[in-house]
Order: C-alpha cells, then sequence, then structure tokens
C-alpha cells in the first residue's frame, strides 16, 4: 500500500473522529479534541441519532473554555 492511499484512508470525512473534530474546529475549540475523552463519549452517545453532533456537545459541556479564536488579533 502507498503512502498516499496511507494518508486517504486517515481523511475520511465519514470517520465520526473526523465529523467530531470537524464540529469542535467551526466552534473555534479543536484544542480541546482527545482521543481518550472521546473513546469516553463515545461511549455514552452510543445510541444518540447524531453522533458526531453528541459527541462534540458533550467536549463543549466538559470543556468551558475560550475559543481558539479569541487569540488571534483581527
Amino acid at each position: 500500500m502507498t503512502t498516499q492511499a496511507n494518508n486517504k484512508s486517515k481523511n475520511n470525512p465519514f470517520i465520526l473522529s473526523n465529523q467530531v473534530k470537524a464540529i469542535l474546529h467551526k466552534k473555534g475549540l479543536s484544542k480541546v479534541f482527545n482521543y481518550a475523552d472521546y473513546n469516553h463519549f463515545k461511549e455514552q452517545c452510543k445510541n444518540a441519532f447524531n453522533k458526531a453532533q453528541e459527541i462534540a456537545d458533550k467536549f463543549t459541556e466538559e470543556h468551558q473554555e475560550q475559543s481558539d479564536l479569541n487569540e488571534y488579533v483581527f
């Protein structure tokens, strides 16, 4: 398998963790994502209709921090 094929499989937008990261990134909270919490929240939200949104909401509730975007001067 080539490196390009390996990289393409890792960047699949349908992977649940990538969906959660994308939601958090849109909210400016990408730095709060970690796989330990992700696996814990994934187990808690296994019966949810929209798992990615529910897991992202759990991250948001757990980490009441300011957005990443506040660090930039506009």
